[in-house]
């Protein structure tokens, strides 16, 4: 299911928004680095890193033979000539593919009995939490995700205290 792919993409490609997933084209890829290249608006910056192995697996899935350098890699934006054109068309079709991934996400969830609603946001927050769980430096987990200020990630690093206070009360006596 496309929907679970882009989610796992998400993860396991430095938590990146569901417009930086679906805006992704051939030419932001670098394949022989397995790098990401990914532009950021608002700012104008270039940021460019490494994906994981789950992330590339995704990517080999839907690529396409004979795809252009501007073509985007996942099947979710159809019309690309007036989604690149215009501001409002972009707004509304990202907003619009998000509720249906999102849609899709909660059903799977469901299935799988989730005690709570999926949804591809939390891609982004499973990033975080996974990545500062795993050793990486609060710093790093900031800029891959795009935070403005470090105090967002803080978040992340925050529920990760919660969790090590509630291991220590249930396994230390």
């Amino acid at each position: 299911m496309m929907w679970r792919d882009l989610f796992l993409f998400s993860i396991y490609a430095g938590g990146l928004r569901f417009s930086d997933v679906i805006e992704m084209q051939y030419s932001n890829y670098n394949e022989a680095e397995h790098k990401i290249q990914k532009h950021i608006r608002k700012t104008g910056r270039v940021h460019q890193f490494k994906i994981g192995k789950v992330a590339i697996d995704i990517l080999e899935k839907y690529k396409k033979e004979n795809a252009n350098h501007d073509d985007f890699i996942f099947p979710v934006i159809v019309d690309k000539e007036g989604y690149l054109t215009s501001e409002a068309k972009r707004y509304f079709q990202t907003a619009a593919f998000n509720k249906l991934a999102n849609w899709h996400l909660k059903k799977m969830g469901e299935k799988m009995k989730l005690p709570f609603d999926l949804s591809f946001h939390l891609s982004r927050h499973s990033f975080a939490t996974n990545a500062l769980n795993n050793g990486m430096r609060i710093e790093h987990v900031s800029k891959l995700m795009d935070h403005r200020d470090i105090s967002t990630t803080q978040v992340y690093a925050k529920i990760i205290s919660e969790e090590l206070d509630k291991a220590v009360d249930n396994y230390i006596f």
